[in-house]
């Protein structure tokens, strides 16, 4: 309800597809951080309310900004509108999370 603005009319958009539009960001991010996918061995799929995210603390909040804007970008002008910057804030810290990966790297038994 915070991402709609409390719009209690938007919540009837929001919940039968909300849980595959977070689990589809959270594949994206997982496989920017990780290079796995929603599904792989220890990357379970997202579906209670007390699931942790298993990318970066700093992320989570991304996977509501996706979910709000694959939910605005079929709606109306108005809500196409307000979706986007949703989709600027996902793509934020999903481009941050790209252009981290590999920057740590652990280099063992060198001679």
């Amino acid at each position: 309800m915070f991402q709609t603005n409390n719009d209690a009319s938007d919540l009837s958009d929001f919940a039968p597809h909300l849980t595959d539009y977070i689990n589809e960001g959270y594949d994206l991010l997982l496989y920017a951080e990780f290079g796995v996918h929603v599904g792989d061995t220890g990357y379970a799929a997202l579906s209670l309310d007390a699931d942790v995210p298993k990318t970066s603390a700093w992320t989570h909040r991304a996977l509501a900004d996706y979910g709000t804007w694959m939910v605005y970008r079929n709606g109306n002008p108005l809500k196409q509108q307000r979706g986007y910057a949703f989709n600027n804030a996902f793509m934020d810290v999903y481009n941050k999370v790209r252009s981290k990966q590999g920057q740590t790297v652990t280099f063992t038994n060198l001679y």
